[in-house]
């Protein structure tokens, strides 16, 4: 069996297989901590993480190490790796370029708005309640903005924002904490409205304020829970 396993592992086709793998386990990981299961401040056990995916710690390592470029965790010598809570300069920086990127997406967005689309998030948005579910909203607001993302036409804007979305959705979760559910979905509702009538100032007014309004949310919230960044300090 063990000769049977180097073989394999020396065949030329096996690279692709496991740069597959490797993919598999980066992305399993970062799911896991954009989605919330892992959550801020928690210590990431490659030993742990390497059982529950069913992996060798191997591909488990490496993602880490991938996961670490992009901001999603935080490298600390001699303690581990830690899922980051952005500290309040942080939070505040990334939703000050969010805001500048998305206003620019409203813009484009707005010459030629995606009617059938927006209609449909139209009534799904204005269908939450504060008793609905925060888990789905975060669904629909996440495919929201990678709609108006998708369709500004500017291939350079929207692999921008692809590339902070991870980090913007990791705290998204937290930004609408105190924040009520039927309060943030109007405000969706608005910017939805503003572009159906193809009201561009309108439109990007309501996206600052909402993105305004979650940035706080986030920033208070950070604030209020100093618990959870201490072990990631030097």
């Amino acid at each position: 069996m063990e000769r049977g396993n180097l073989t394999m592992f020396n065949d030329p086709l096996s690279p692709a297989r496991n740069v597959d793998l490797r993919q598999i386990v980066y992305e399993k990981i970062k799911e896991a901590i954009v989605d919330g299961i892992i959550p801020p401040g928690e210590r990431l056990s490659e030993v742990e993480l390497a059982d529950r995916i069913a992996v060798s710690r191997t591909p488990v390592r490496e993602a880490i190490r991938q996961l670490a470029q992009t901001g999603l965790i935080t490298l600390v010598p001699r303690r581990g790796a830690f899922v980051t809570l952005p500290t309040v300069k942080d939070a505040s920086d990334l939703y000050d370029l969010r805001t500048a990127l998305e206003v620019m997406a409203i813009e484009h967005a707005c010459k030629n708005p995606p009617v059938p689309e927006l209609e449909k998030f139209l009534d799904k948005f204005s269908r939450f309640s504060d008793e609905g579910d925060s888990g789905s909203f975060l669904v629909e607001d996440r495919r929201f903005h990678a709609l108006l993302r998708d369709s500004t036409g500017n291939r350079f804007l929207n692999l921008t924002l692809d590339n902070v979305a991870d980090l913007i959705h990791l705290c998204r979760h937290y930004s609408i904490e105190d924040i009520r559910l039927s309060a943030t979905c109007q405000e969706h509702v608005e910017i939805i409205e503003s572009l159906l009538a193809r009201d561009c100032p309108k439109a990007m007014a309501a996206m600052r304020l909402h993105l305004d309004n979650s940035k706080q949310a986030l920033l208070n919230y950070i604030t209020k829970h100093p618990e959870l960044s201490p072990q990631l300090e030097e």
